[in-house]
């Protein structure tokens, strides 16, 4: 192999990556809940026993081009994020690598988003409701350490590298990987799904509703790659990306997937499984999502007993702006001769970021709804996976008939404490049709604050639904 990026984690397009726990739902975004009150297409991925009831009076449900996206960071300031994250033509001083170093050091970068290309459902009071939709969701979620920031930023000039001959930097005492990476955990993933749901009324008595569903998923992988030492401080590290992320595999890779543009470099399947209870006006809801995983297949590259080797040399004098996704593929940290530092593989398994959602939501009246969830991740760390429970709490107003504001409070994760809010607005709404707009943000003191900026905003504006059901079930009632 020519060469094999130690952090090609880096290179990642934030267009399309993977969402909080609301997904691409923008009229879910605001309120902070999600598991007992999404229905329709909507609720696949979150709870797909809420296809068992309607939010209005009719059985279609259409929607087109739902997107979320969403970037936190900890090294960079609001200003930086908006104006130097993504501008490839400043160029960092000797003295800003030096501070970027600094600021980057045990500092987390997380970006996520999804776009649902499309969705459809059919709900009917008898048989239930049927749902399908295509989604890519994705994820960038980076930590570095002292060394690993250094190297980024300063490449051979790092005081590590205390050797030089012509652009490549050597260190007379290397130290083990396993050492110099220590506390660094890098990880990314992009896949689309198609996801087909149903879900359908179990018990009907007096008060008390039990809804049931399970949605089965067909996964395209576009890219993944993780990097990172477990509790134990073993190695976990592997890297399988499209031509689109323009990594240079060499010669070496079992089953090379060449050319440009986005190609698929795995496939693998999952289902989600949930019920929903409503007792006169209180929904609860629970869901376990996610349960599967991704067989990759295409440029596939496994570290190898890479925390037993040294880091010896570096060949590049580091990336000059903040642009890290793009410019990261230039850190060269492991000497490519080693064949035990990465190893080609036909194909590894791994699986999705399993979780588990729970949550409850009350009516009040027809204009206030409140409700909280709670999103607990499960199972061992890969791609895509929040590293702590996420709380939220919020509520829905409609003021008017045409118009829902929502508003919450959303903390854990360890991506802090967020304050979302969204607004939708409704320019058709009768008995026959109903046309829904709406934006919103996932952190409003991002406004007033400069550090630890949460930049979000997530969006709709082709949402539909039409056609009279048979039997009324709107807000769950018979």
């Amino acid at each position: 192999m020519k060469k094999i990026y130690l952090f090609t984690l880096f290179m990642l397009s934030l267009s399309l990556i993977y969402a909080q726990t609301e997904i691409s739902n923008f009229n879910a975004t605001g309120a902070g809940y999600s598991t007992s009150s999404l229905t329709d297409y909507q609720c696949l991925g979150i709870n797909p026993a809420n296809l068992g009831w309607t939010w209005n009076e009719h059985s279609w449900n259409l929607g087109l081009l739902e997107a979320a996206i969403s970037i936190y960071s900890e090294p960079l300031t609001k200003k930086q994020v908006m104006h130097d994250l993504f501008k490839e033509s400043i160029e960092l001083s000797y003295n800003e690598k030096q501070k970027a170093a600094d600021d980057f050091t045990n500092a987390r970068i997380w970006a996520s988003g999804a776009v649902t290309w499309f969705g459809i459902s059919y709900q009917q009071e008898k048989i239930g409701g049927f749902a399908f939709s295509i989604r890519d969701r994705g994820l960038w979620n980076s930590v570095l350490n002292d060394q690993a920031a250094l190297f980024l930023f300063q490449g051979y000039n790092a005081p590590y590298f205390d050797v030089h001959i012509g652009d490549t930097g050597y260190s007379s005492k290397p130290q083990p990987a396993s050492v110099v990476y220590k506390g660094t955990d890098l990880d990314f993933i992009w896949y689309r799904e198609y996801n087909l749901g149903y879900g359908r009324k179990i018990i009907d008595e007096k008060d008390f509703l039990w809804y049931g569903g399970i949605g089965l998923k067909y996964l395209v992988g576009y890219g993944s790659a993780q990097y990172l030492q477990d509790d134990e401080g073993k190695l976990v590290a592997y890297s399988s990306l499209s031509p689109i992320f323009k990594v240079d595999y060499g010669k070496n890779a079992i089953n090379p997937v060449t050319g440009k543009g986005l190609k698929k470099v795995g496939t693998g399947f999952g289902f989600d499984i949930g019920t929903t209870f409503k007792y006169k006006d209180l929904k609860v809801g629970l869901a376990l999502n996610d349960i599967g995983s991704i067989k990759w297949t295409g440029n596939v590259f496994e570290g190898y007993n890479a925390l037993a080797d040294s880091v010896y040399l570096i060949e590049t004098d580091g990336i000059d702006n903040y642009n890290i996704f793009a410019q990261g593929q230039l850190i060269v940290t492991d000497d490519a001769s080693k064949s035990s530092q990465w190893q080609a593989l036909d194909k590894k398994k791994v699986k999705i970021p399993m979780n588990l959602k729970s949550g409850a939501s009350y009516k009040f009246s027809e204009k206030i709804e409140a409700g909280f969830d709670l999103y607990v991740p499960l199972g061992k760390p890969v791609p895509g996976r929040f590293e702590s429970p996420i709380f939220g709490i919020g509520g829905k107003f409609t003021p008017v008939d045409w118009v829902q504001l929502n508003i919450g409070i959303v903390s854990g994760g360890k991506l802090g404490t967020n304050i979302p809010f969204g607004i939708s607005l409704f320019p058709i709404k009768d008995d026959e049709k109903t046309w829904q707009i709406g934006v919103a943000t996932r952190d409003m003191l991002t406004l007033f604050q400069k550090t630890d900026p949460t930049l979000s905003i997530a969006f709709g504006f082709l949402r539909f639904s039409f056609g009279h059901k048979e039997t009324a079930t709107r807000y769950l009632e018979k």
